[in-house]
């Protein structure tokens, strides 16, 4: 039955005056009436006259995996878009390094590089695969890109990239205010605005497809080798800038070794206070703290000196990382190799920079 009894009562009078149907359709689409109402009351008008019941297509509607499809593309869509973003954010930073902000994002640099690379590799390949897979389906069938549940989740989808773009502009821009420097900005904002423009073209301009399926094929190849380009790119930087996955082992026992070093002084300064103006003739007189190399369990060496000095040694696999604008600000600082550090149990040791994740 069509939802408004009045549609079939102007229809069936429309008949008898023989006015066309494109006329009826184009009649009542202009006096606010849906087109499928329209069609649906022009279907019951047949049924009746014929009395035949008008067959339905099998497979016709939103099924339950056109569902779960377009909810992975656009929950992987998410991931990789945020993690290119996120690591294009990390590269800018060191690229375009401020003295002023470079001690808080140093130590988080390595994380951040990390997590972006892990989802660019896991969800990007993940995405072309179940987007290719959509649309040779609606290839075959092109009534299917004008499903409902594609429509809802389309303009989902941009609801989240545009809420993602305010936000990291937001970001961007509180950074700005509080004295980053100018060109970080820029490349910053550049960054937002590519992967949310890009974002807004395909999948606004894809809500039309039905009308321009030729046009939207060569439209979905040159999207995807323009993506695919960048991430290939911007995989390959994080690769540069991170290192292989051995090197970043390396870094992480370094990184452990100056945590443990640094735990062994407060308990030296702590012997130091409880004894009077005494150093610890061994680290075995130490209570609490890890004493050995986490990967060799060789003993860290100790070796107390005059007064209140002492030094502490470790055998470190890579030379730590500086910062440029100012190599003497940790005094944790090591080469690579047998590393001694001059300590003062007297004196307050300062925290190592070099934070383990």
């Amino acid at each position: 039955m069509p939802e408004d009894p009045r549609i079939e009562a102007f229809l069936e009078k429309s008949q008898e005056a023989g006015i066309p149907h494109a006329s009826l359709v184009g009649i009542l689409a202009a006096y606010g009436w849906r087109e499928k109402d329209v069609y649906r009351a022009l279907g019951d008008h047949y049924r009746k006259v014929t009395g035949i019941e008008i067959p339905l297509r099998s497979g016709t509607g939103a099924s339950a995996k056109d569902a779960f499809f377009y909810l992975l593309i656009f929950s992987t869509l998410a991931t990789w878009t945020i993690g290119l973003g996120s690591l294009a954010f990390q590269l800018i930073d060191r690229w375009l390094a401020d003295p002023l902000f470079s001690l808080y994002q140093d130590r988080f640099a390595n994380y951040e590089i990390t997590w972006a690379l892990a989802a660019l590799i896991v969800a990007f390949p993940l995405y072309l695969l179940v987007t290719r897979t959509v649309l040779h389906e609606a290839a075959a069938d092109p009534y299917k890109l004008d499903s409902s549940i594609r429509k809802w989740l389309t303009y989902m989808a941009l609801v989240v990239a545009a809420s993602i773009f305010m936000g990291d502009l937001i970001c961007a821009l509180a950074f700005l205010l509080r004295g980053e420097l100018t060109s970080r900005f820029v490349a910053k904002s550049l960054v937002v605005l590519a992967l949310s423009g890009g974002v807004f073209f395909y999948y606004f301009g894809g809500l039309r497809k039905i009308d321009a399926l030729r046009t939207g094929q060569s439209r979905d190849k040159l999207m995807a080798a323009v993506s695919s380009a960048a991430v290939a790119l911007m995989i390959a930087l994080g690769f540069w800038q991170l290192g292989a996955p051995s090197g970043q082992r390396q870094m992480r026992a370094d990184g452990q070794r100056v945590q443990e070093l640094y735990q062994l002084s407060m308990q030296v300064e702590n012997y130091w206070k409880s004894h009077p103006s005494q150093l610890p003739s061994s680290i075995n007189e130490l209570r609490g703290g890890s004493h050995m190399d986490p990967i060799t369990h060789t003993p860290y060496e100790y070796r107390p000196g005059a007064g209140s000095s002492y030094e502490l040694c470790a055998v470190f696999a890579r030379p730590s990382q500086q910062d440029p604008a100012n190599p003497a600000a940790d005094s944790w600082n090591h080469p690579a190799g047998q590393h001694c550090f001059q300590l003062d149990a007297a004196t307050m040791t300062q925290y190592p920079a070099q934070t383990i994740f």
